[in-house]
């Protein structure tokens, strides 16, 4: 043992005379690679080569998800007149959340962490990206809460306008309801029930979060003078206005889990089943965009605007529903539910073109070579469907704000 720690200590002191000399040389090759074709009149990389930052993340988010299906009985369109028009569910959810982010930078190159400061602690977010000033990219993770959602339940109207009706005829009511006064009210409420008297199973149902993975990248033309990172978190000091046009690519995983959404009517399995119900998307898209960087002060304070339209190049919808119950000896069972007729659209995956694009402003203020604030403001549109309209629409306003200190000369001045 004794004869191991003289090792490492042998180690840690080599690693002390000789690593300074190592790592100044990856330091260079570093500079060399990221800033030998920069036109420093534009732009110049911080003095200071590492960077940590605190900052918070406040997220606003709607996911509106649409759940066709159809009704097996043909006479049921001539029996409700205008029902077709709801054979789509709709699943309303809105997030709300602020987080509190640290952010480590290296040259560029970042890693950064957040936790909840609302709602369920649980919700954390994670990231890995590089910043370059042609090339950058971002990969991550994010779980936010959910402040409120509602879902209309449209699959009983028949019954319902079939009901209320013949009450009519037989005089309990002093009136005919049409179809769209009897939807208004097949609206369930996040967590809430239903009446026994109103629409519909009375079943109880939550959403449990919204889970995203995403990845991005971008290339900017005029990368010589133009710094898309330097409006990033500073990365990059822009020292005179410019603009480029760039294109830009986009991967995102979206999932949103819901409890008990829909009645499944199966005699197999135990009435005090739980039901989740998991909605999916995931699309790869390609879009081009111009962004803008204006300092009057030689790179102290920067503005900067962009936009990026994006189209689906590819796209997936997926539905999965599952249950767990218990056994008569308690123990608890799982296992996939059997498909619904009626909610056959949700299984249909094949591709349909849709549109979507980031518009993003921020604002950097670099206080100091050491000591820099910032804040951003970016606004993202997801579109993604089947070609039976099985649909995920997903708007994001992030709001971002921090401080962050810059730490380690660089030995290579620009």
């Amino acid at each position: 043992m004794k004869r191991k720690i003289c090792v490492l200590l042998c180690m840690a002191v080599a690693l002390c005379m000789y690593g300074q000399g190592f790592f100044e040389k990856v330091d260079l090759g570093i500079d060399n690679f990221k800033y030998s074709k920069l036109d420093t009149n534009y732009i110049a990389p911080p003095q200071y080569k590492l960077m940590i930052s605190v900052g918070n993340k406040n997220f606003w988010g709607r996911d509106n998800v649409h759940l066709p299906f159809s009704w097996n009985d043909p006479d049921i369109y001539d029996y409700c007149p205008g029902i077709e028009k709801y054979e789509k569910e709709k699943i309303l959810a809105h997030s709300n959340q602020s987080s509190l982010n640290f952010r480590v930078s290296y040259k560029g190159f970042s890693v950064s962490y957040g936790f909840a400061l609302n709602g369920n602690g649980n919700k954390k977010s994670f990231s890995l990206g590089s910043q370059g000033n042609a090339f950058g990219f971002n990969i991550g993770f994010e779980r936010n809460s959910l402040s409120n959602a509602k879902f209309h339940d449209y699959r009983y109207l028949p019954i319902a306008y079939g009901l209320i009706n013949e009450i009519y005829e037989l005089g309990g009511i002093d009136r005919h309801f049409t179809i769209d006064e009897i939807a208004q009210y097949s609206v369930y409420h996040k967590q809430d029930l239903i009446d026994d008297e109103l629409l519909g199973e009375n079943d109880e149902w939550e959403l449990d979060d919204i889970v995203r993975w995403y990845g991005n990248f971008y290339y900017a033309f005029n990368h010589r003078k133009f710094s898309m990172s330097a409006a990033n978190y500073a990365q990059y000091i822009q020292k005179r206005s410019a603009g480029s046009f760039f294109v830009t690519g986009d991967v995102n995983y979206t999932r949103l889990k819901a409890n008990n959404l829909f009645f499944i009517d199966d005699e197999d399995i135990a009435p005090d089943t739980t039901y989740c119900e998991k909605f999916k998307s995931f699309a790869i898209a390609l879009g081009a965009g111009y962004g803008y960087n204006w300092t009057p002060n030689h790179g102290k304070f920067l503005l900067h605007g962009s936009i990026r339209p994006t189209v689906n190049v590819y796209s997936r919808m997926d539905y999965d529903n599952r249950f767990t119950t218990t056994d008569a000896t308690g123990k608890k069972i799982t296992g996939k539910t059997p498909r619904e007729d009626e909610l056959y659209p949700l299984y249909d995956h094949k591709m349909k073109l849709t549109f979507g694009g980031v518009a993003r402003v921020a604002a950097v203020w670099n206080i100091s070579p050491r000591f820099v604030v910032g804040t951003n403001l970016e606004y993202t549109i997801r579109d993604n469907r089947n070609s039976k309209d099985y649909r995920m629409y997903n708007s994001r306003l992030n709001f971002n704000a921090y401080a962050a200190m810059r730490f380690f000369k660089n030995k290579r001045r620009y």
